[in-house]
């Protein structure tokens, strides 16, 4: 049985596609994301914690199932999806990091350019994956997904066909660790990246973090940026150098560019008319009103004019797209396994992104009441990075997690069993280290939360519960 796309859902012809990323298997994989899963999601009992009261969920199944079954509900309500999912580096790890060689029965690589054929399996894996993912997303939704060196041409391809060329936010680089591996031939790399797309760029908030430092000052003034007039609307400026008429002159000095053309006269503080200064810009004419509107402090404190703008208290800054432990205090992949070994004594889990990282994201673009959504949950990162979040902010966002039952221990070729620190330790799947890493995090911090704001299971801050689901037969 065939579920019919939503009208919007692009659903495009490669064969008529006259620039775009085609592979073997790309038909296939577009119809998988709509047909029926024939599944259904049931609730594990006693699984959770304080399932009677919380909003979030930890899903076990496959999260191509998942996600056609979460449309009914959830489309559209979705604010961000952060998603981690395998690089295809085809090195040995707990889970799947191999789409070198298609599964048999799949899509022939060999029809494939030679450049092409390591990609087609993580091509046809991940497409329908991302075009069911967008219909989850909020009209002002995002979509973050770190990934290597590896899939970033083809992740970044994908994603311009599936959320538009127009919805493309750029590339976040993260620096993942402190000191270079050398595993590579001619490199030691220490970054990766985050690839983010709106599902409408125009209505997607800006990427923010922290806030400003209350009262620094801003110059107008940029040397080497093309000379224009602004226009300072009466009332717009306070300045510093008393009441009075000031007649119209060259204020150049050194590099900097100022030409006052109109007469100024200061009364209480303030210009009492409109006035025109000439000089290189860091801000056009359409900023400067949009800033006068709001309210903004502009200041000049005498002859010569050197106009400011004032920040104010708690307003938020632009992030840099580089995100790094030296600058803006993002951790590292050692921070993460540091966090796991705290957890379970142990290091189950390789290379799990650390909670600060998705704390980073997680305020960088949602506020209250937000829904945030990882179908690639791993050993949970991202619930332990949302909580951490809303106790710093006195939050209270939600969270959707996705996990399959992935083995932690595969049979090898002469039928003995490669094993694992997570299968000795007794979590024979992924999702068992997801599910428990959760109980773990959230008592560790329930602490924290009753210093914020009272009871865990009281506070309107973070919400340090979730309900288990898991994918079932269809009938009920």
């Amino acid at each position: 049985m065939n579920a019919c796309p939503p009208e919007d859902s692009l659903q495009i012809d490669a064969s008529a596609a006259s620039f775009g990323l085609n592979w073997p298997g790309k038909a296939q994989a577009r119809r998988a994301a709509w047909t029926d899963a024939g599944m259904r999601l049931r609730e594990v009992a006693d699984a959770g914690l304080h399932a009677d009261t919380t909003r979030n969920l930890l899903i076990e199944g496959d999260n191509l199932d998942v996600l056609k079954l979460l449309r009914a509900d959830h489309a559209g309500t979705v604010k961000l999806i952060y998603i981690d999912p395998p690089y295809n580096t085809g090195n040995p790890l707990l889970y799947n990091d191999d789409f070198r060689t298609p599964a048999p029965g799949g899509a022939d690589a060999a029809h494939a350019p030679a450049w092409l054929r390591p990609h087609v399996a993580w091509l046809s894996m991940m497409y329908p994956r991302l075009l069911l993912a967008r219909e989850l997303l909020r009209e002002d939704g995002l979509i973050f997904i770190s990934i290597g060196d590896e899939e970033l041409d083809s992740l970044t391809q994908i994603g311009r066909e599936i959320f538009g060329d127009e919805n493309f936010c750029g590339h976040l680089i993260w620096e993942r660790k402190k000191k270079p591996s050398f595993l590579d031939a001619r490199m030691g790399r220490v970054t990766e990246f985050i690839v983010c797309f709106a599902r409408d760029r125009a209505k997607a908030p800006a990427f923010t973090a922290g806030a400003v430092t209350d009262g620094k000052k801003y110059p107008f003034n940029n040397a080497g940026n093309g000379v224009q007039v602004l226009t300072f609307p009466a009332r717009a400026v306070s300045f510093g150098c008393g009441d009075g008429v000031i007649a119209p002159q060259d204020m150049s000095g050194g590099n900097i560019v100022t030409e006052l053309l109109d007469a100024v006269e200061i009364r209480d503080g303030v210009n009492g008319n409109a006035f025109r200064l000439k000089g290189e810009w860091r801000y056009a004419q359409a900023t400067l009103d949009a800033l006068v509107t709001e309210g903004a402090r502009i200041t000049i404190r005498k002859a010569p004019f050197r106009p400011n703008l004032v920040s104010r208290s708690k307003a938020r800054k632009k992030t840099a797209s580089l995100l790094s432990y030296r600058t803006n205090g993002v951790p590292t992949n050692e921070d993460g396994t540091a966090e796991i070994r705290a957890l379970f004594g142990t290091d189950i889990m390789p290379y799990p992104k650390p909670s600060g990282l998705i704390a980073y994201l997680v305020d960088m673009v949602t506020g209250e009441g937000d829904t945030v959504m990882d179908f690639f949950a791993g050993s949970g990162s991202t619930a332990h990075g949302l909580w951490r979040a809303d106790i710093g902010a006195g939050l209270r966002r939600r969270f959707i997690l996705v996990q399959s039952p992935e083995p932690t221990r595969q049979r090898r070729a002469n039928g003995m069993w490669k094993t694992s620190p997570a299968f000795e330790a007794g979590y024979p799947t992924i999702f068992a280290i997801t599910l428990e890493r959760l109980r773990r995090t959230a008592t560790a911090l329930s602490g924290q939360l009753e210093a914020h704001s009272g009871p865990a299971t009281e506070s309107a801050g973070a919400d340090l519960g979730f309900r288990v689901l898991q994918v079932a037969g269809g009938e009920s």
